[in-house]
């Protein structure tokens, strides 16, 4: 498996070993190995970080630490080369669920067990008022029976979805993206009248977007209509396949590979009203998005004056058609298999074609 990054790199948030942006896809690269030890499961980004997630339960990071926002020796400012985070920091356990914020992350080991790292200042680390940085260890804050499913998070809040459909949050809820009260949620707090049951969520600067089961299309936004991000929204979201959210708009992909978007669009992050490709997947970021095609190629869309949705842009910076590029930019004879985005960073994992032929 190979990882590659493009876009803003002032703090080597890339991983590629410097601090320059990229306009074109570079190897990340891993210090203490050649490869990645095992798949990666996901990729979380942060204001000038990047958290890799492998299968494995191994979490590494890249970019600015030296505030501690991944658990590490504050002396370490910045790495670019993707580097382990140790267990031991979270209690030798695996990682099961990871999220960055501006300056801050979130781990959730695989004993339900959550870590918040970094700057704290609207209640990002989910430990009262007095607690404004540093490493933190959550208390238990849901009913015993019960597990973490799914978690997000945008500049400075964070939810957490539960086994039972049951969402909590914390952080900046000053937009109501909490819930009510709308103020900063310095501790976990349960996000009251949801009448339908959560399965995951995702969050933008000012919102939090929550659905539920496809097969019944029931979504609900909390928080602020700048963007008109209520009020151009569908009364219902049925058979979506994935859903993602960047600061000020809503993507949600549907069972025939057909993206529906609304929110803000000053940049072209929406992407064109005409596609012609279906997408299998889509990541979005700050303010662009990306998608890999049925075709197999990425396609991105938004701001890009980092070079995060390549080397072709407007004179503002922007790609309000799309750019499309071949799998071909990613290596010979690989699939891509995994896209994120962040802020003004791209990532595209691939693996390599089994050529094979039969014995």
């Amino acid at each position: 498996m190979k990882l590659y990054g493009f876009g803003s790199n002032g703090s080597g948030q890339l991983g590629i070993g410097h601090v320059e942006d990229t306009s074109l896809p570079q190897l990340c690269q891993v210090t203490s190995h050649q490869e990645w030890p095992s798949s990666i499961k996901t990729i979380e980004t942060g204001g000038n970080h990047t958290l890799v997630l492998l299968e494995s339960g191994q979490l590494y990071v890249a970019g600015f630490t030296r505030d501690g926002r991944a658990g590490l020796d504050p002396s370490t400012e910045l790495i670019t080369k993707f580097s382990e985070v140790p267990s031991s920091i979270f209690g030798g356990s695996k990682v099961k669920l990871c999220l960055a914020l501006w300056e801050a992350s979130v781990i959730v080991t695989d004993k339900d067990e959550i870590y918040t790292f970094g700057v704290g200042s609207k209640g990002e680390l989910g430990m009262g008022t007095e607690v404004k940085g540093g490493t933190c260890r959550l208390g238990k804050f849901w009913p015993l029976d019960e597990h973490i499913m799914d978690l997000s998070s945008s500049m400075a809040h964070t939810v957490v979805i539960l086994s039972n459909g049951d969402v909590y949050g914390w952080g900046n809820g000053r937009k109501g993206q909490l819930g009510a009260p709308a103020e900063i949620v310095w501790e976990p707090r349960k996000v009251q009248n949801l009448h339908f049951r959560v399965v995951q969520a995702v969050c933008g600067k000012d919102f939090s977007y929550l659905v539920g089961e496809p097969k019944h299309g029931q979504h609900a936004i909390l928080g602020s209509d700048k963007w008109n991000i209520q009020s151009h929204a569908p009364t219902s979201n049925p058979e979506w396949t994935q859903v993602a959210a960047s600061w000020g708009s809503i993507f949600t992909l549907n069972s025939s590979g057909n993206l529906h978007a609304w929110g803000r669009n000053d940049h072209g992050q929406l992407g064109p009203d005409k596609r012609p490709v279906g997408f299998a997947r889509i990541a979005a970021g700050s303010e662009h998005a990306i998608a890999l095609t049925d075709s197999g190629t990425i396609a991105t869309w938004g701001w890009g004056e980092h070079g995060n949705c390549g080397p072709d842009m407007d004179s503002q910076g922007d790609v309000k058609g799309w750019n499309e590029i071949p799998a071909n930019r990613f290596g010979e004879s690989c699939n891509i298999v995994g896209i994120a985005a962040g802020c003004a960073t791209t990532f595209v994992w691939t693996e390599e074609l089994n050529n094979d032929g039969p014995d």
